[in-house]
């Protein structure tokens, strides 16, 4: 039986939202007290009213519709990533924004992810499934444009959640799990390559040996030294130290340095003293989750972290009840964007992964990033609007599967419930 109005609209997920929406609010505004940027929380509200209309307009247009508009979508979106390249402003050596009224700026590459699930979700929906490797061909030549080009921004972070967001809903189309191990055996041997390859800016590259030497570590190598007497050596490794700390390792150590000094329950929030000292930059936009580490603590944190994780099972959990395969790709891919590049950021805040210049989705500053995050929550609500009756959270993929019988039209294997 086919759901009507909205009683089957996934409200955990749209309050869910709003409370992260509402905690990046806090953040910045205590991130930008005092500071030339003081206010700059009433330009992520005004952000926040320009992402509705997109979160709307994703949760009400029929699938049907959405699935249709894919491809006209896809394509306009690589012009723009294009012309972004010519005609952009470029800020901090990228060239990433299109200049708006009021000096707004607006990042394509941003809006390209909800853009490419639905394109990615159209062109697996009545293919069979990609569990051989020439049927991931066609995915693979789809994701390549929109990386390349947001990579000659240069963008690599939001490049490779590209990547993710294929991986994701490949898997979810029933690519084998070998597959993925054969392609990430393949990264970490061609990574290496990278480091030397002119994909990179040196900047990039200066950020990844920055996270190769890591600063504790270096630290005790130098007591050691001083301890068995080799002061040459202990010199020498000190002088790195501070050379890191000053230069390409400076933003990840003061950002580990603040989540550490928040302790089990934080400093209370405006009062962090590496954010009230302005030891940290960009403490409003990629790095805020270093002031929610310092000023809400341990606890504040981990509540932060286990939002997202239960972001990503609702939408996970409203992709696995429907029957509608464009549905659940697109439920699959929101989920994977945004609960991957959330984890990017904090792992990457942390000292964990190499810092790539991704915002924590609803948290950090900056209109295109929440415009993109809400028209991915907005597709995956409005999956779950329109979804057919199902059974409940975790019922076993299989049963799933089985509510579905190949039917064979026009040479194209569709999908439709029995």
């Amino acid at each position: 039986m086919r759901v009507r109005g909205f009683k089957k609209i996934p409200w955990s997920v749209i309050l869910l939202t709003s409370v992260l929406v509402a905690t990046g609010v806090a953040f910045i505004r205590s991130s930008t007290m005092g500071t030339a940027l003081e206010g700059w929380h009433r330009r992520q509200i005004l952000s926040v009213v320009m992402g509705l209309p997109l979160f709307l307009l994703a949760a009400a247009l029929p699938s049907r519709f959405l699935a249709r508009s894919a491809t006209p979508l896809y394509v306009l979106t690589l012009i723009a990533l294009a012309l972004v390249l010519v005609v952009g402003v470029e800020i901090n050596h990228a060239r990433r924004w299109f200049a708006g009224p009021g000096g707004f700026l607006l990042q394509p590459s941003e809006l390209a992810k909800p853009v490419f699930v639905l394109a990615l979700a159209r062109y697996l929906e009545f293919r069979p499934e990609p569990n051989q490797w020439h049927r991931l061909i066609g995915p693979l030549l789809l994701m390549l444009p929109p990386f390349l080009l947001i990579q000659a921004e240069p963008d690599l972070g939001t490049a490779m959640m590209f990547a993710a967001i294929l991986a994701g809903m490949l898997y979810t189309a029933g690519t084998r799990r070998w597959y993925f191990g054969a392609g990430l055996l393949g990264a970490l041997v061609l990574f290496p390559l990278l480091l030397s390859s002119p994909l990179l800016k040196d900047y990039q590259k200066e950020r990844i040996r920055a996270f190769q030497l890591s600063v504790p570590a270096m630290t005790a190598q130098a007591k050691e030294a001083r301890h068995r007497g080799d002061t040459s050596e202990a010199v020498r490794v000190e002088q790195q130290v501070r050379d890191l700390k000053r230069k390409s390792g400076y933003q990840s150590y003061f950002a580990q340095v603040s989540i550490g000094s928040g302790g089990w329950f934080g400093q209370g929030v405006g009062q962090g003293p590496q954010n009230r000292l302005k030891y940290l930059p960009e403490r409003h936009n990629d790095f805020v989750f270093a002031v929610v580490g310092e000023e809400a603590g341990l606890m504040g944190s981990s509540l932060l972290i286990a939002g997202f994780f239960l972001l990503g099972a609702l939408l996970l959990r409203i992709a696995r009840g429907t029957r509608d395969r464009f549905g659940r790709l697109v439920a699959t891919g929101a989920a994977v964007a945004l609960v991957t590049q959330a984890m990017a950021n904090m792992a990457m805040t942390m000292g964990l992964l190499p810092i790539t210049g991704l915002p924590l989705p609803f948290i950090s500053q900056g209109g295109s990033s929440m415009m993109s995050s809400l028209a991915l929550v907005g597709l995956a609500v409005g999956v779950g609007r329109s979804r057919l009756e199902a059974e409940p959270f975790l019922y076993r993929v299989s049963r799933a599967e089985d509510a579905f019988a190949p039917q064979v039209s026009d040479g194209r294997q569709r999908l439709t419930p029995r």
